[in-house]
This record gives C-alpha cells, sequence and structure tokens, in this order.
C-alpha cells in the first residue's frame, strides 16, 4: 500500500501498520495477546501486600508444607502479623485470595455488600462431591429458600420438648463412657469421642436416626467423614484439573477419596429414603431433615433423593464437626490452665450441686444452662481461640472496594480468619493469645460479630449457633462435675488439622481421673 494510500485510509495509520505487521504472524499475535491479558491482570491486582512466594507457584510451595506439619494456620497468623490486617496470596490456575482479619471488612462482605459476595465456583466445586447444593454450599434463591426452611427449626418449643432430651441422654452416655476408664490409666483419644458425642445427637436430632457411634466406636463412616473433609481441604489449592486428575487416579491427596465418598454417599441416600418412606407419618417431624421434607410436601412438592442426601450431609458436617472440635479445644484448654478449671468448678458446684446427700445430678436441668456465666464464657473464649471455621471466603462478584482501600475485582476470593483475628493484640488486647474467660465478663457489651465472627455474621449467620452453645454446656457440665482430664502426651503435638473446619491432628490423648 503507497503512502498516500495509508493516509487516507478510514483507520488511524498505526493501527493499519499494526494489522500489516500481525497479519500471517501467528506466534506474534499470541505473545502479544498473551501480554495484554498479563497487563490486565496486573491492572486489576489487590492493593495489598503480597505475601511472598515462588516465581511460579505462588504461595502454594509454602502453604503445602505447612498444611503437612498441620502449621498453616500459624502461617496466616504469622504473616498478618508481618504485613498488615489484609493481605494477599496467590495460587497457581486460581485467582487472586485477599486473606483481611480488619472487623470493618468482614462486615463489608458479610452484611454490607452481602449481595456482591457469595460463595461461587471456587468454593462450590472442591465441596460439590461432600455437600452438593445443600446450605452451606448454595448461593442466590437456592441458599435463600433452605435458609428460610431451616430457620423454622430452631423454636424454643422444640429446643425444650425434643432437642434438649437429646443432648442430655447424649451427654450422660458420654459421662458413663469416661467414668468407665478413669483412674485406670488408660488413654482415652476425648477428641474422637466428642466426635461420637456429637455424630449421634446431630443423627437423633437432624434426621432422627440412632447411628449409634458411642456404643460402637468402629463405624467407618467416622473415618470416611474425616478424610472427605481433607480431601476436600486440599482442592481449593490445587487447580481444578489438578485436583480432578489426583481425584480420577486416586494419588496423593485424593488417595482413597473415592472409597469414602461413596461410603458417605450411600449412606446419606439411605437415609434419605427412610425419610421419604415416613413422610407421611407422624416420625418425619422431629427431626430437621423430616421437617424440611414435611415442609416440601405441604407445598406439594417432592424432594429428590439427592436434595435430601445433600441435607443429610449438610447437617452431619455442621453438627458433628464444629461442635465436636469446640468441646475438644476447651478440653485442652482448660487440661492446661488449671486456674480457670478451678473457677469453673466452683460455678459448677455453687448451681448444680452437689445435693444434700453428697452426690452430683446426673443431669443438670435446661433452665440451668442459663445460670452459669462462667460456663458460658469459657466456650466463648475457647471458641475465640480455635474457631471450628477458621478461616471462611466468599467470592466477588462485580469490582468493589473494601473498607480499609483494598481493591477487590470481580472473580477476586476475599478470605477473613476468626483464627488470625483472635491472635490480633489490637484487637483483643495484649494478652489475645491467652486463654482468659474472664474477658468475657469484664465486657460491658458483647463483641461485634465481625470481630468475633464465629458463627459467621449478617445473613449467613450460623442458626444452629444456639443449639451448639446448648449442647457445648450441657456436656462440659455434665461431664466436668465427675471427671477432670490430663493430656498424656507433650501439648505442642496437639495441633489443628489440614481440614475445613478445626480438627486436631493426633486427636486429643487424655487420662482422665474421678473428682
Amino acid at each position: 500500500m503507497a503512502p498516500a494510500s495509508l493516509a487516507t485510509s478510514k483507520s488511524p495509520l498505526a493501527l493499519v501498520l499494526l494489522r500489516r505487521l500481525l497479519r500471517g504472524n501467528a506466534p506474534l499475535v499470541a505473545a502479544l495477546a498473551l501480554l495484554a491479558h498479563l497487563f490486565r491482570r496486573w491492572r486489576r491486582r489487590p492493593c495489598c501486600p503480597a505475601v511472598p512466594g515462588n516465581w511460579l507457584l505462588g504461595n502454594l510451595p509454602e502453604l503445602l508444607r505447612r498444611a503437612t506439619a498441620n502449621t498453616h494456620l500459624e502461617m496466616y497468623a504469622h504473616y498478618h502479623a508481618l504485613l498488615g490486617r489484609t493481605v494477599k496470596f496467590h495460587y497457581p490456575g486460581k485467582n487472586w485470595v485477599i486473606d483481611t482479619t480488619c472487623p470493618r471488612n468482614v462486615e463489608h462482605v458479610l452484611k454490607g455488600h452481602f449481595e456482591n459476595f457469595e460463595k461461587g465456583s471456587w468454593f462450590r466445586e472442591p465441596l460439590n462431591e461432600l455437600l452438593g447444593e445443600g446450605i452451606f454450599n448454595a448461593d442466590g434463591a437456592l441458599w435463600h429458600s433452605q435458609r428460610k426452611t431451616a430457620s423454622r427449626m430452631f423454636t424454643a418449643q422444640l429446643f425444650k420438648d425434643q432437642i434438649w432430651h437429646v443432648v442430655r441422654k447424649n451427654s450422660g452416655t458420654l459421662c458413663r463412657l469416661l467414668e468407665g476408664v478413669a483412674d485406670s490409666g488408660e488413654t482415652v483419644d476425648v477428641f474422637r469421642l466428642m466426635n461420637r458425642f456429637t455424630l449421634d445427637t446431630i443423627g437423633e436430632i437432624g434426621f432422627g436416626t440412632d447411628i449409634g457411634s458411642l456404643d460402637d466406636p468402629s463405624s467407618p463412616f467416622l473415618a470416611s467423614f474425616d478424610h472427605a473433609q481433607q480431601a476436600s481441604f486440599y482442592r481449593f489449592l490445587f487447580p481444578n484439573p489438578v485436583w480432578r486428575f489426583m481425584r480420577f487416579f486416586g494419588i496423593g491427596t485424593e488417595r482413597g477419596s473415592s472409597e469414602h465418598f461413596k461410603l458417605l454417599d450411600d449412606y446419606s441416600r439411605e437415609v434419605a429414603r427412610e425419610l421419604s418412606a415416613k413422610a407421611d407419618g407422624s416420625d418425619a417431624s422431629p427431626s430437621f431433615v423430616g421437617l424440611f421434607l414435611q415442609d416440601a410436601i405441604s407445598k406439594g412438592q417432592q424432594p429428590t433423593e439427592k436434595f435430601l442426601r445433600d441435607l443429610v450431609l449438610n447437617f452431619l458436617l455442621a453438627g458433628r464437626d464444629t461442635t465436636a472440635q469446640a468441646l475438644s479445644w476447651t478440653v485442652f484448654l482448660l487440661a492446661g490452665n488449671r486456674r480457670v478449671e478451678k473457677c469453673l468448678m466452683e460455678e459448677l458446684d455453687t448451681e448444680l450441686g452437689p445435693s444434700s446427700d453428697g452426690s452430683v445430678a446426673d443431669e443438670p436441668s435446661y433452665e440451668q444452662m442459663a445460670q452459669l456465666p462462667y460456663l458460658h464464657a469459657v466456650v466463648n473464649e475457647a471458641l475465640r481461640l480455635y474457631p471450628s471455621v477458621p478461616i471462611d471466603s466468599k467470592a466477588a462478584i462485580n469490582d468493589d472496594t473494601l473498607p480499609d482501600g483494598t481493591f477487590v475485582a470481580a472473580g477476586t476470593v476475599v478470605q477473613y480468619s476468626p483464627y488470625c483475628m483472635a491472635r490480633d493484640v489490637g484487637l483483643w488486647g495484649s494478652d489475645a493469645e491467652e486463654f482468659r474467660p474472664e474477658r468475657w465478663l469484664e465486657m460491658k457489651e458483647p463483641p461485634s460479630s465481625y470481630l468475633y465472627a464465629v458463627f459467621n455474621a449478617g445473613p449467613r449467620e450460623c442458626l444452629g449457633k444456639r443449639l451448639a452453645y446448648m449442647e457445648m454446656k450441657a456436656c462440659l457440665a455434665t461431664i466436668l462435675q465427675k471427671i477432670s482430664f490430663s493430656i498424656a502426651v507433650p501439648r505442642e503435638q496437639i495441633r489443628p488439622s489440614a481440614s475445613l473446619t478445626i480438627g486436631m491432628s493426633n486427636g486429643l490423648p487424655c487420662t482422665v481421673k474421678h473428682r
């Protein structure tokens, strides 16, 4: 093309020359497209400090190493102390991950701009095999519908008539099991025992099934649920094609996953079929899943087996793991602080017994649970230091800016970390890392749920919060009147596991004695 014709072209001269240069030059076109993509990604990166990592694999190598050693939560707390309350991580094949411990940011994500932050594919895909479309893995209308139905389950009448009966019965069974080995010198894994206690409790309350794990600890269900959670945790770290490849061939962190997930799926579907078979009778109504089923039938709907299966596994995750972990970490902390244990026992002796004949009541009453402020403070403090969900996350639908000025591009994941917040001296004082229940009795008012976000907050605040408190306090009040725990291994060996919730990687080996 002659210079004159170029000058008279409708396109700018530079654009015409660029088209001539790129025509037939595919490698150059591809290189320029990649550079443009990287430039756009660079411009839309979060403006908070970046956690140092590998030039190619980002923060994945360190997080894998830390998770293997069960020090991953300490890693997060370390970088927050070093770099500030809002930092960013990068993993290959995934969007940026912003991790924040700023209460204003947490409130922004969980309440102020709730509609702009969802679970998203980042959260749903790794957990789909475990939780399906249940309430903890759902967004939008599906979540709202389940939330609306679930909110009707936690009535005061249901608590007093049914839930309290189940909790008190299982607390008594747990206490008798501990009394059976007290003073024998035998080591008991209290973490596994608490998991059996909460599994039986949520099984009866959640879907009207007597799982019987307190009587039979050999159930493979316990191990399968733990394995499924751990495999799901690692799926958040690897690019989707990588963990799916590992899942298909059963290698790495996915070794044995297919068998464990199948066992959980088969068990949950069997429960769903049993509930559906008796849906027209009175037996369906007392359980949470039964109430879901009856609600649907009253509207002329028939929930699918898959929908009920998802409900069963979601209630198991919420009702077994989180409460068992909170109870276990409470025992761990009490066994390491005899001053707090002594204060707690003084309250229990004053409010619950002993009776005139010197005996201690086996079963505290429902009304007495509200008369134990120090026990409530102990539970709050244990949850503060070891929140059952130590890190939670949401994904931005549209561009946003957090209150501290951090830009959040659409698709970016924002994590908030109650575990790290609890160790921030700027938020909780110079004794932030100390187990001191008295701080809760000294407060003029409870802390904001965005500072103390152990039960989530905003529209997605945990509906089972009241149940969790009641179950934990009833269990502790029942067993601590008769049993004293001592950790049977060095305390530093008890570490949070690399999982969705804050389990104990080596259990909680204890010796128990009669008081």
